[in-house]
């Protein structure tokens, strides 16, 4: 074979190995590209799942009904009991608690002797046990506007027996709220436990209103 055409086709075994090392090089870097263009889009669409509320109408719905409608309060828990016999003999039997209520959630009995708002006084020594146990209350199912508006009315701080003579229009509230309020200022002038007994009497004698934890 001449040296001339032996030379030629040596170059062309050279050139079409580059040329296929050259294919396989890009072909690579291609899939490459493909691959982080779609991973790049998954997590994007993951992200706006994620961030992008399905229904924004629906979830601010759902928070003015929370923030709304359900009022926090911090109570001052004695115990809980099974049955309201036995919270009222407990009551009976501490002198310390003759201020104190039972309150029903459920099947629960607990025995509070104060409600407060916000601001909680610095605890003195107890003769029991006790702490402040958070709750919420709920009028969402009242059919009355007096009632919603007596429980909206003790979420004020500073409740007093003048406070409520100054009620400009009483025709608002339950009928019989001064004189509830007269009797427990008979022997409390505490706006926690003037609180906890208005709020007591009203959860008692109407069922739409709701205890939760």
């Amino acid at each position: 074979m001449p040296i001339g055409r032996r030379s030629n086709t040596r170059k062309k075994v050279i050139l079409a190995g580059v040329q296929g090392l050259i294919i396989g090089v890009v072909g690579v870097l291609l899939f490459g590209l493909i691959l982080n263009l779609a991973n790049d889009k998954k997590v994007k669409s993951e992200e706006v799942k994620i961030t992008t509320p399905t229904d924004e109408k629906d979830k601010v719905e759902a928070t003015s009904e929370v923030e709304g409608k359900s009022l926090p309060f911090q109570a001052k828990q004695y115990g809980m009991f099974t049955s309201k016999d036995s919270a009222m003999s407990f009551i009976g039997s501490q002198p310390s608690l003759a201020k104190a209520s039972v309150f029903q959630v459920g099947n629960e009995f607990f025995v509070w002797s104060d409600l407060y708002v916000t601001t909680i006084p610095m605890q003195e020594t107890e003769v029991l046990p006790t702490f402040v146990k958070s709750l919420y209350v709920s009028t969402n199912t009242c059919d009355d506007p007096k009632v919603k508006k007596v429980i909206d009315l003790i979420q004020q701080e500073n409740l007093t027996k003048n406070f409520f003579e100054s009620i400009a229009k009483k025709e608002d509230y339950p009928a019989d709220l001064m004189e509830i309020v007269q009797a427990i200022s008979a022997f409390s002038d505490s706006p926690s436990i003037l609180r906890m007994h208005v709020f007591s009497h009203y959860a008692s004698t109407n069922n739409c209103i709701k205890l939760n934890f």
